[in-house]
């Protein structure tokens, strides 16, 4: 596989990528931000094969055999099993309107471009355009974050973030030893545990969401 192939492979992925992140920005609804990240994560492990392909480097078919299974598959099921779990039927609630939410995080995309322009040289030897995607998922699933008031859509975005770090740590090094990506995969899921216990056992004692703790003042 030609290094323009990789590229082009790279840069369709990581359009993708930002078009997932539009759909987790928008979503009016928390399951769809839950399949909107774990498709992201699905991508993010077919770059990890193309990587893998074009490379030769075996711990990327190993990143990217764990990304498909714990960030495609089981995380997104155990947000799943949280909302059955917690009986969530409401739409997701914004800080700020969905509509500026898009324009923030079209702003954060530009901006990430422009940054990334700014580097010259250094530009050249990044893989594609994974420099500007990732650092643009990085501070969008941020933005996520910061404009949720529910801790499960602030988790989404917790992942989202996590993927922009991964994707570019992933393209731009052509493959991190592999005891750093395993950490990072396995710092995500305690993530993932920490948070959904903290969800649960809110709502089974005070029966609140986590975003009504503001009012517990005394």
């Amino acid at each position: 596989m030609s290094a323009e192939t990789v590229q082009a492979i790279i840069d369709d992925l990581g359009a993708l990528l930002l078009f997932t992140m539009i759909l987790i920005v928008a979503a009016s609804q928390i399951s769809r931000a839950i399949y909107a990240v774990a498709a992201q994560s699905f991508l993010i492990a077919i770059a990890g094969a193309v990587l893998a392909t074009a490379t030769g480097n075996v711990d990327l078919w190993v990143i990217a055999g764990v990304t498909l299974v714990v960030k495609a598959t089981l995380l997104p099921w155990v947000l799943h099993w949280v909302v059955r779990r917690m009986n969530v039927r409401r739409e997701v609630e914004p800080v700020i309107p969905v509509a500026a939410t898009l324009a923030l995080a079209v702003a954060v995309v530009v901006m990430s471009f422009h940054l990334s322009a700014s580097l010259g040289t250094v530009r050249q030897a990044i893989t594609g355009n994974a420099l500007p995607v990732g650092i643009a998922l990085t501070l969008s699933g941020v933005l996520v974050m910061a404009t949720r008031k529910t801790a499960l859509t602030q988790m989404v975005g917790l992942f989202a973030s996590e993927n922009g770090i991964f994707f570019t740590a992933m393209a731009v090094t052509q493959g991190m030893p592999l005891i750093i990506e395993i950490g990072v995969i396995l710092d995500v899921i305690l993530a993932a545990l920490v948070m959904t216990i903290m969800v649960l056992r809110v709502r089974s004692t005070v029966d609140a969401d986590i975003a009504d703790l503001d009012r517990l003042k005394g």
